[in-house]
């Protein structure tokens, strides 16, 4: 049986997420809920309409300093 991933963050962790609205740009994020394995994530800089669910294990999520470390740019929500 499948066994979901486990859930490590916590309610105001930053990580870097890719913007849902513009999937080329990776933003910084702040966890603003939990369910489960999914994470309720809301950009820095935008309001509570924003806000977007994406699961532990996304790679559409990465820790803070990833896209320096490989080179990226981080990018202000749109």
């Amino acid at each position: 049986s499948y066994t979901p991933p486990s859930n490590e963050f916590k309610i105001s962790m930053k990580l870097e997420a890719q913007d849902p609205r513009n999937t080329t740009s990776t933003c910084i994020a702040t966890v603003v809920g939990l369910t489960g394995a999914r994470l309720r994530l809301r950009l820095d800089g935008s309001d509570n309409k924003n806000d977007f669910w994406r699961l532990v294990d996304s790679s559409e999520i990465q820790p803070i300093g990833n896209c320096e470390k490989n080179g990226g740019m981080l990018q202000p929500p749109l």
